[in-house]
């Protein structure tokens, strides 16, 4: 029936082992050495001894948001191979477990596109209820999200259930609105304005974390938000962006979030979104994305300094951008510079923030590092 003692009395147990093996760290993403290490802390005191203490919770709700592109094959098996042990890791610590899942196709602003099947909405932050028949094992059809107990000590059937979920296909559309598919999913319909974000999304509609979504967020739970994509964030401000025909923002139809970043949402719209209403230290944030192998455990500074995390035309095939991983069997990614920005100020408001490579073959070490954020 696994360990019932109260989750304060086996934090303790866990955090006197891990003092004795390895010593502590006050970084947000402990011993592996993320990009949250990258500052002692921001100066506005929002990470203040003057907080409140933080009341303990035996719950934990996890979104992941995972890209749908034509590209996204093998980082999706990679993602799902790593649930059996993220699981198991995850069960000293918590006695209920939420995961949803959502694509980044949020589709273009009602323009036709090739590639995006849905041109208003796309999956539109929706959680994901269609299962992918064609892994052994899989159901058609799931709910809108599953529930894991460790004391029913079944961590290898639900990471199976949770991959026959996350598993989410190729077929969404190219052009990636990831942090806005994030933000709608977790935003309720009733949330007012909030610094840079004015509780709106496109065509006037708003949230669905207390309608369709209902039930995946609960009040009192450590949230933790994972990011899986090998694109740059192109979450829209101006939808004129997505219309293959404008006369506003001409020029190659790839290129287009790079060419007009004054088009875009600005990222703080998504930090003070997410944050709205909730303990920033509640907060845990992963991004797994196109972070060059060599620049993780860096710091975010020293991440969007790097040479290859900067846009740039790539010379050789003119009509994209420069890749900035390319590893032999794990084709390349871009550039996650608007992803990797929300990640350094979620950090500075006081939430944790783990920044990882999709061109690495396995993401434990990713995982590791949201174990060690939550611990």
């Amino acid at each position: 029936m696994g360990d019932r003692r109260p989750r304060y009395v086996r934090r303790a147990a866990l955090i006197l082992v891990l003092s004795a093996v390895v010593g502590c760290s006050a970084s947000h993403g402990g011993p592996g050495g993320d990009a949250s290490v990258d500052s002692a802390g921001p100066v506005d005191g929002s990470r203040d001894s003057a907080l409140p203490p933080l009341v303990d919770t035996d719950e934990l709700d996890l979104l992941f948001v995972v890209d749908n592109s034509g590209s996204m094959t093998e980082e999706q098996v990679s993602l799902y191979l790593s649930f059996p042990k993220l699981f198991a890791d995850l069960s000293p610590l918590y006695d209920s477990i939420h995961v949803g899942f959502i694509t980044t196709d949020m589709g273009t602003g009602g323009f036709a596109v090739p590639t995006c099947s849905e041109p208003n909405f796309g999956d539109d932050g929706v959680l994901r209820t269609t299962g992918n028949t064609a892994i052994d094992g899989c159901m058609a059809r799931y709910p809108s999200f599953i529930e894991y107990s460790p004391a029913s000590d079944n961590s290898g059937s639900f990471a199976l259930d949770a991959g026959c979920i996350g598993v989410v296909g190729t077929g969404g559309c190219g052009l990636e609105q990831t942090l806005e598919a994030m933000l709608k999913a977790a935003t309720p319909s009733t949330q007012g304005p909030s610094g840079r974000f004015d509780g709106t999304f496109g065509m006037g509609t708003m949230g669905h974390a207390d309608g369709i979504n209902a039930g995946l967020l609960r009040p009192d739970a450590d949230v933790a938000v994972v990011i899986l994509s090998e694109e740059g964030d192109c979450s829209a401000l101006d939808p004129e962006i997505a219309n293959p025909a404008s006369s506003v923002y001409t020029g190659d139809f790839n290129l287009r979030c790079f060419r007009y970043p004054d088009a875009l949402q600005p990222v703080e719209r998504y930090t003070d979104g997410l944050l709205a209403g909730r303990d920033p230290r509640r907060l845990h944030y992963l991004l797994i994305s196109g972070v060059p192998t060599d620049a993780v455990g860096t710091g975010f500074a020293s991440i969007l300094a790097h040479p290859g995390m900067q846009e740039q035309i790539d010379p050789d095939i003119p009509t994209r951008l420069r890749p900035s991983c390319n590893v032999a069997g794990r084709g390349f990614a871009f550039p996650p510079r608007r992803m990797v920005e929300l990640g350094r100020q979620l950090d500075e408001r006081g939430a944790a923030a783990s920044i990882h490579s999709i061109c690495q073959s396995d993401y434990a070490p990713a995982m590791d590092a949201l174990v060690e954020m939550l611990r």
